[in-house]
């Protein structure tokens, strides 16, 4: 009888455990399919932004080139005045054109790395004067994986254009850390900012694209980000494992 009821106990015990051993496995299965799911999504997502970059620049740039190279030589006997309003408005199209092409296809990012794009979007905004950006970097950012490059990039321009919108902040102060293979990226502004709850509430709601998007890039690169206050200002903070 003792010997029985050994039997049992143990049968119970393994038949336990292997139950246990199924439910993990399903449930890295389906945290793997997710990622899968959310990587494709991303991925579709970043090949869409270059094909639209590349019809923007090789036709329609291209396209309005030509018209102001035509216009130009055309002056001569015309009438002036509406020939230079014409190549006024023309440069203003092409430049336009150059903003949103970088802007959907970072090129600085995919040749120079993340500390340069960094550095490259500050000063776009510093140049625009709608605010002031300082960036700072402890330590020389290497080349990381791709996909952490953009991602983290893609997450920083959400995060600048929602505190440009609605934090009405005139400073921002921007740092990156390097250390134990773990790229810190911080935000400081004096401006009306998100909270942790706000930003947990935020993301579940209709509308809020912008704080979606930066979800769906820190679950793909298994960042972590939070938001807090100090002294006025208000602060986030961007924790990623990267490889080095």
């Amino acid at each position: 009888m003792l010997l029985l009821a050994l039997g049992v106990i143990l049968f119970v015990v393994l038949y336990q455990r292997r139950v246990i051993k199924h439910q993990v496995e399903l449930e890295r299965i389906n945290l793997q399919k997710q990622q899968e799911l959310l990587q494709a999504s991303i991925q579709s997502e970043e090949e869409e932004r270059a094909r639209i970059a590349s019809e923007l620049h090789d036709d329609i740039g291209a396209t309005l080139s030509s018209v102001r190279l035509f216009l130009h030589n055309a002056a001569t006997g015309a009438d002036n005045e509406h020939l230079e309003q014409s190549k006024k408005l023309l440069d203003d199209s092409i430049k336009k054109l150059r903003d949103i092409s970088h802007k959907l296809q970072p090129a600085t990012l995919f040749h120079l790395g993340l500390e340069q794009s960094i550095l490259a979007t500050a000063d776009v905004i510093n140049r625009s004067g709608s605010m002031k950006i300082k960036f700072t970097s402890t330590n020389t950012l290497p080349r990381f994986n791709g996909q952490v490059e953009l991602s983290v990039y893609r997450i920083l321009q959400e995060l600048l254009n929602n505190i440009m919108k609605h934090a009405n902040a005139t400073k921002v102060d921007i740092e990156t850390v390097l250390s134990d293979k773990r790229l810190t990226l911080s935000l400081t502004h004096n401006g009306t900012g998100l909270t942790e709850d706000s930003y947990h509430e935020l993301i579940y709601k209709k509308g809020a694209i912008g704080l979606k998007n930066i979800e769906n890039r820190r679950k793909s690169i298994q960042a972590a980000i939070s938001f807090y206050t100090d002294n006025d200002e208000y602060g986030i903070l961007l924790t990623v494992p990267v490889e080095v």
